[in-house]
């Protein structure tokens, strides 16, 4: 009995002295360079593997400076881009641990941010605390699923347009004839000033709508119209053909269909996939 407390004491000694003896004290150093220290470990739970997603909190700072502090993530796991790297640190932990990694800032910089660590140590510390895994089988089967529905989504956007530009056309009693790519511009009274053409620079201003009357641009309400040159400023086509339509002075309504603007992409959050949109537009000068 006696020589098995002395072998305990012992054990404890040596763990103690090597925490010691540690560069960063009460962190030990992993095989791949980095050191860590962890405040909760929970054994018994799952580890992230390549290709998982991992959410969690981080707060990132240097050893007297806070950068990030407290902030929710979700990332996977990838390739480790260098031995030591934040992946490898984070394949260490399991659900509901909490640590410290102390990875060197000049690499991590480098590898991850393509630039010079901007401070003065050398080192980062990342504070992680892992929420949930979700393995990369179900996580592609996630993935699958959305895009699923995305595509379901886009489809009937576009088997929608044809129905909204007739709607509206007939609700607002539209009269003229569609150009050959199917551009709509109704006058709402004609300026005297120059015809507008390839090369001339353009002050307009404009403000730009879903059909629905959902407004996602204006210059009119930030105050400043929009400078351009017609023909080099790669602006939608729909916007290209209906400037060289007019002239200095003119106000118009300009029917788009999607084809001329932003087709099946759409644009961000703000304008869906096969969108018609309308601009009411006033062209300030032509020069």
């Amino acid at each position: 009995m006696k020589k098995v407390t002395k072998f305990l004491i012992l054990l404890v000694a040596l763990v103690a002295l090597g925490n010691a003896c540690s560069k960063y004290p009460g962190f030990r150093k992993d095989k791949e360079g980095f050191y860590y220290k962890f405040y909760t470990k929970n054994k018994k739970e799952a580890q992230p593997h390549k290709g998982d997603v991992v959410s969690l909190t981080y707060t990132l700072h240097t050893k007297d400076s806070v950068l990030v502090d407290r902030v929710p993530l979700t990332d996977m796991i990838n390739e480790s881009l260098y031995p030591g790297d934040i992946y490898s640190a984070l394949q260490k932990m399991h659900i509901g641990d909490s640590a410290t990694f102390i990875l060197n800032g000049d690499t991590f910089f480098h590898y991850f941010m393509g630039q010079p660590f901007p401070f003065d140590k050398k080192e980062l510390y990342f504070d992680l605390k892992l929420k949930s895994i979700t393995p990369k089988e179900e996580f592609e089967k996630q993935q699958a699923e959305q895009a699923k529905q995305y595509e379901a989504m886009v489809e009937k956007y576009r088997l929608s347009e044809d129905s909204l530009i007739n709607n509206y056309i007939e609700k607002n009693n539209i009269k003229v004839k569609p150009t050959s790519s199917g551009l709509y511009l109704i006058k709402v009274s004609s300026g005297t000033g120059k015809a507008i053409k390839n090369g001339s620079k353009v002050s307009v201003h404009y403000t730009g709508k879903l059909l629905d009357g959902s407004v996602f641009d204006s210059s009119v309400e930030r105050g400043t119209p929009l400078e351009l040159t017609v023909g080099e400023d790669h602006f939608i086509p729909g916007w290209e053909e209906a400037l060289l339509l007019m002239r200095g002075g003119d106000k118009v309504n300009v029917l788009i269909p999607s084809k001329l603007a932003y087709g099946s992409r759409g644009a961000g959050y703000v304008i869906p996939p096969y969108s018609p949109l309308l601009f009411n537009m006033e062209i300030i000068s032509v020069k």
